[in-house]
Formats: structure tokens, C-alpha cells, sequence
């Protein structure tokens, strides 16, 4: 099937380890669990799946410093041995491995579909689309910042649709998006790669603070920076204030995202008094590491498209409204003079625009 290639990126210095090995790993699997191997067997089967590449990445993508043990290897093992031996794992046991049992329980009733969606897969010329995804990325980068060499790898999840972390780029095969005849939406699939490859790309200038404060305090901003600035710019999404900033079609959009980001416009003002209610607890001393992290996961970072999202959109579309690309990318490069610039921008833009949100003073003075 020539499932692992390696290809080098015309007119960029990437080189891109591109993997899409586990999938046939999966089919694999799951048809010695139908054919009635025992589960000694199949759990052998499993360990060496889960010692791969693409899953130890996997790993390291849910069980993040700020949800660690989010999805546990066993936990995630003992899911899909359920398929066939249901007392290995209980629905309740584990949220995240309580929603991809849907997907796993879908496609091992499906094996044929399976089996056709991988061939399917292993026909799509992944080079072009990955340079064309790339390119694309990069247009909204400054630069100082140049997309790095990537490991880039689809597997069989049911967890997050894409995402990228420590130089990979992992895709869910079971959630990748389809056409009206059921193949791979080769497009769709471009504008995640886009999407993905940007938050590779982004590496602002490093910031050291002496005082503690002003380094969570920060390190709670960066929070917005990255989903912001690919969800306004390389996903051309619209705002609740700020506008859309090309006439081109929006990416990585579908009726769900919708109308989560409709409901986000219409609590805007709410949402910015979350945002500035945080910073005052971090210096007031209410929020430490622990619960600030626990805030990002819980309120900003929770749902499909989380609120950190929406609100990194705005700050970063409004400077982009106000004082064009060369001083978006700037601030982009040096996210400590996010803030202030976002109040001047509103200033700017109040002579065009009503209802455009100020920030408390304050904020503009901090880090």
C-alpha cells in the first residue's frame, strides 16, 4: 500500500514524515477480533499498535500538562477490546473513551466499509495536499516563523478530529470529512492541514517575567494566540464584532461550528468579562497554575470549538481590522503586546463600527 513515505516540500525546507500505517495496523486488529482469537492474542495485537509512533503521539496529545490521564493507554486498550469482550471496559469509566467507543463500535459492525475507506485513503496523493496546506499556512505567518519539519500521521481515533503537537500533525480516520458519494473530501482536508500546520509555524519571540504572575498571567494569553490566530486567519472564520478578513469562503466551518460560533457573538460581551475576570484573579492571587489550568480546560478549551477560540479571534482580527497584516504579525511574533494593541485597534475602529468592546484599562498595563 506504501502507507509510510517521506517527502520533501517544493519551495520549503520542510521534510514530512507521512504515516498512515496504522490504519491498516487497526483493520488488522479488529478482523483477528471477528475471526475469534483469543484475547491473549488480540491484546498482543494491541500492545504493539499502541507502542507506534502514531499512537505514542497520540498519548502525548490527550494527556497534556493541563489534562493529564485524560485518556490512560490501558483505558483506551481495554475500550477497544470491549468490542468483542464487553467486561474489559464499562461506559462511564472514562469520558473521552466512552465517546470513541461509538466510533470503534461503528466500523468493527462495518469491517467492509473499513477496509474500502482505507483503500480509498491510500489512493489520495497526500504530497500535494499537505504542500498545498502548507503553502497556504504560511501566508498567514510572519517571517520570522517558518513551518518546521513534521511528522504528519492518520490513524483510527474517535477523539479529536485533528491536532498538532511537539512537530506532529495527527488526523482521526474515522472522522475524516466526506463528499456526497462518501469519499474523502480532499478539500476539507487541505483546510485542516492548513489549519494544523500553523499552529507548527507559530513560535513567538520567548518571553522570560521575574514576577510569577506576569508569567502565568501570560502564559494564560498564549492560551487564545494559537487557536485565534488560524481560526481568523488561515480559517478566514467570521467574527462576532470583527469581520471576516477576506471575501473568500470560510474553512474548517460546518452547521455545528455554526452555530456554537453564533452563540458565542450573541454572549460576546460576557464572554470578554470572563476574560478580564481571569487576569484579575491571576493577580489577585485566586487563580494559581493548578486552577488556571483547570479554568483553560474546563471553560475556554472545552466543546469542539472552545471559547478561547472565539475570543483569540477577535483580539487578533480587530489589530488586523485597525492597523493591517505588517503590525498583526508584530504582535504576532510578540504576544505580550496583544492586549494593548487590541485597545487601540477598538479605538480605531469605534469611528466605523458601534458596539465594539473596550478592555478594562488595566490590562493594557500588565506583563
Amino acid at each position: 500500500m506504501g502507507l509510510l513515505i517521506f517527502i520533501s516540500l517544493s519551495g520549503f525546507s520542510q521534510k514530512v514524515e507521512t504515516d498512515i500505517s496504522a490504519c491498516k495496523t487497526v483493520l488488522e486488529v479488529l478482523e483477528s477480533m471477528r475471526s475469534g482469537k483469543t484475547k491473549a492474542e488480540v491484546e498482543k495485537q494491541l500492545n504493539n499498535m499502541l507502542s507506534t509512533k502514531a499512537y505514542q503521539t497520540m498519548f502525548r496529545h490527550y494527556n497534556r500538562s493541563w489534562r493529564p490521564n485524560h485518556l490512560p493507554e490501558d483505558v483506551f486498550k481495554r475500550m477497544i477490546l470491549s468490542l468483542r469482550f464487553p467486561e474489559e471496559y464499562k461506559i462511564g469509566e472514562n469520558q473521552r473513551a466512552d465517546a470513541m467507543l461509538i466510533f470503534w463500535r461503528k466500523n468493527y459492525e462495518y469491517l467492509d466499509k473499513f477496509k474500502r475507506d482505507i483503500e480509498l485513503l491510500s489512493k489520495i496523493n497526500l504530497t500535494a495536499l499537505i504542500q498545498q496546506g502548507v503553502n497556504d499556512a504560511q501566508k498567514w505567518l510572519p517571517k520570522s516563523m517558518k513551518i518546521p519539519d513534521f511528522y504528519f500521521f492518520i490513524h483510527p481515533n474517535g477523539g479529536s478530529t485533528a491536532f498538532a503537537i511537539n512537530g506532529s500533525q495527527g488526523y482521526d480516520f474515522f472522522q475524516l470529512d466526506r463528499d456526497e458519494k462518501g469519499d474523502i473530501d480532499v478539500q476539507k482536508l487541505v483546510d485542516v492541514i492548513s489549519h494544523e500546520s500553523h499552529h507548527l509555524g507559530l513560535e513567538p519571540k520567548a518571553t522570560a517575567f521575574t514576577n510569577a504572575k506576569d508569567s502565568l498571567a501570560y502564559n494564560f494569553l498564549m492560551t487564545f494566540v494559537a487557536e485565534g490566530t488560524a481560526s481568523k486567519f488561515v480559517d478566514n472564520m467570521p467574527g462576532g464584532f470583527i469581520p471576516k478578513v477576506s471575501k473568500g469562503r470560510t474553512k474548517n466551518f460546518d452547521s455545528t461550528i455554526t452555530n456554537i460560533w453564533n452563540s458565542y457573538t450573541k454572549t460576546e460581551k460576557e464572554l470578554f468579562s470572563q476574560f478580564e475576570a481571569d487576569f484579575q484573579k491571576i493577580y489577585s492571587g485566586v487563580f494559581n497554575s493548578d486552577s488556571i489550568q483547570a479554568r483553560r480546560a474546563s471553560y475556554w478549551l472545552s466543546g469542539q470549538k472552545g471559547r478561547a477560540y472565539f475570543i483569540g479571534a477577535e483580539l487578533f482580527g480587530a489589530i488586523y481590522s485597525a492597523f493591517g497584516k505588517k503590525t498583526m504579525f508584530s504582535v504576532m511574533e510578540e504576544p505580550k503586546l496583544l492586549l494593548k494593541y487590541y485597545n487601540r485597534a477598538i479605538q480605531k475602529l469605534t469611528k466605523k463600527h458601534t458596539g465594539l468592546i473596550m478592555l478594562n484599562e488595566w490590562l493594557t498595563t500588565i506583563l
